[in-house]
């Protein structure tokens, strides 16, 4: 299992629910908490854990009042409401900067023939895409949809190659191929 955002750099262990990267050089290790859970500020609860379940297909996990999460493939995908997080963490549910958008979320899928696929499978589901998928310079198929709490969503395979643009570092020059 690797802790860097990019996939390869160095092998990491779990020690409880922190993770250690293991370092090539003599320096000490770093420590990093392990991400478990993607959570979303939610505008309308009920509304939200219909599309995840019905139209995304989550299996909904726990319940509660302002909160509900769901098992997926990977991660746990939470949802908080708005007032509830703010009621009762302090945490603002809305950016008080009112910006754009800040969330996406990206599935991987095996090829590029799978995101058509996928697209047909969540189109009959009455997910509404962006648009048909498409082919970009960046070597992916990729399709895009929007979820009910201002994020939206990728769904995107990688062409023969890989991942392009890798950064490497002295210690480390394996490229990633998803």
């Amino acid at each position: 299992m690797s802790s860097c955002p990019t996939g390869g750099c160095f092998p990491t262990k779990t020690i409880g629910h922190l993770m250690t990267q293991v370092s090539a050089s003599n320096q000490a290790p770093q420590r990093h908490p392990r991400m478990t859970d993607v959570c979303l500020v939610a505008h309308d609860i009920e509304k939200s854990a219909r599309f995840y379940t019905e139209k995304l297909g989550f299996k909904l996990r726990s319940r509660m009042p302002g909160f509900a999460d769901f098992e997926g493939p990977g991660v746990i995908l939470a949802l908080w409401e708005g007032p509830h997080l703010e009621e009762n963490t302090g945490v603002p549910g809305r950016d008080p900067r009112g910006t754009g958008r800040s969330v996406m979320l990206a599935c991987e899928l095996e090829s590029p023939a799978a995101v058509d696929r996928t697209y047909a499978e969540y189109r009959a589901r009455g997910v509404e895409f962006y648009s048909e998928p498409k082919d970009f310079p960046w070597n992916a198929r990729c399709a895009y949809f929007d979820g009910p709490n201002g994020e939206f969503w990728e769904f995107f395979a990688w062409y023969e190659g890989g991942e392009p643009g890798i950064a490497s570092d002295n210690n480390h020059d394996e490229k990633r191929n998803r």
